[in-house]
């Protein structure tokens, strides 16, 4: 059993498409569609790496990033934005830690998803 990524989107393509991926090069896909399954899947499963929508219902990504960081448990869990939500082409990461103490993401990947992308990071993060 390969590393475990956790998914966080509402969209169950984006899903269904980055775990097959993931699945393919030997990683373990877990999912969840909003931040508060997101955050039970984390303290249940300890993923090695988190992707993680931002605009989702109920617990949106922004909520999500800023608890996991600022919990001693969770803090230190890669995290790649995926994301449709840009200025000019880029994250603003600012709108994400809203001024607070808490780290940038590690990656960003805008939607939709590029495979090679996505790999590269997920690589370079689990190495």
């Amino acid at each position: 059993m390969g590393k475990k990524v956790l998914i966080v989107d509402d969209e169950a393509e984006q899903i269904d498409f980055a775990s097959t991926v993931l699945e393919e090069n030997g990683y373990t896909p877990l999912s969840a569609t909003n931040g508060i399954e997101g955050m039970k899947m984390v303290r249940t499963e300890r993923p090695d790496l988190i992707l993680l929508d931002i605009l989702m219902p109920e617990r949106g990504g922004i909520g999500f990033y800023q608890d996991l960081k600022h919990d001693q448990e969770t803090k230190n869990i890669p995290v790649i934005i995926v994301t449709g939500v840009t200025r000019g082409g880029h994250f603003d990461d600012y709108m994400l830690r809203q001024g607070q103490d808490i780290p940038a993401p590690d990656g960003y990947i805008a939607k939709p998803m590029n495979a090679d992308r996505m790999l590269k990071l997920v690589r370079e993060l689990l190495s």
